[in-house]
């Protein structure tokens, strides 16, 4: 196993040359705000993919969208009577938050070996959620739908990685692994709903925000 592991890792001694690069990743981004609490039971997290442009050896510009869903369900049974009348039955609410992350920014590597790089990123953040509640729980077109909402926030992420990197194949492709962690941060994402109130204007419901821990992991192809 371990030679194994060595001819794998082992190269040329030098770089291997390539223009792009393409990973599928998966992570998370903290969610700093206690109202996540009322829709989501626990973070899950996103998924999607990174492209990568090299600059420089040293240098490249990344540029990754990542997709999730958040969701939760609050349902309890109620009596309702009075002399006359009963009536039971179960009550409550699901919800559901769908997300889109959009980064980009350069990334610092140290060549250290053709097959170890620890490197440094920096990256803005553009995030969009689409918050929706339905009281019995289906978000489609037939729903008896409470609250539709989208809303977006802006921000930036810092990390620190590692990349360990395969033998090129053919002297066409490398393929290579990543994680990365640090921390990240955006504006708050305030929804509203639209042209819900008197004489057609919007309807303030709240606000979302993210920040804290961030990471990233992944695996991928320079070429």
């Amino acid at each position: 196993m371990n030679s194994l592991l060595a001819t794998l890792l082992s190269g040329t001694g030098t770089q291997f040359d390539y223009t792009y690069s393409l990973a599928v990743e998966t992570g998370v981004i903290a969610q700093s705000d206690v109202d996540w609490n009322a829709l989501s039971d626990w973070q899950r997290s996103t998924g999607g993919l990174r492209m990568g442009y090299k600059i420089t050896p040293t240098i490249d510009l990344l540029g990754s969208v990542h997709w999730g869903t958040q969701s939760d369900s609050y349902n309890y049974y109620y009596d309702d009577y009075d002399v006359e009348y009963y009536d039971n039955g179960l009550s409550g609410y699901d919800s559901q938050v769908s997300e889109t992350v959009v980064q980009l920014g350069p990334k610092f590597s140290w060549n250290l070996k053709p097959w170890f790089a620890p490197y440094a990123t920096v990256q803005g953040l553009m995030i969009h959620n689409r918050l929706q509640m339905s009281d019995n729980g289906s978000f489609d077109e037939d729903a008896t739908t409470l609250i539709d909402a989208s809303a977006m926030g802006f921000g930036a992420a810092g990390a620190l990685g590692l990349e360990l990197r395969i033998r090129p194949i053919a002297d066409k492709t490398q393929i290579f692994f990543y994680g990365e962690g640090g921390s990240a941060g955006t504006t708050a994402l305030q929804f509203a709903m639209t042209d819900a109130g008197a004489g057609g204007t919007d309807i303030n419901i709240g606000d979302l925000g993210y920040g804290g821990g961030y990471v990233r992991v992944g695996l991928g192809s320079k070429f």
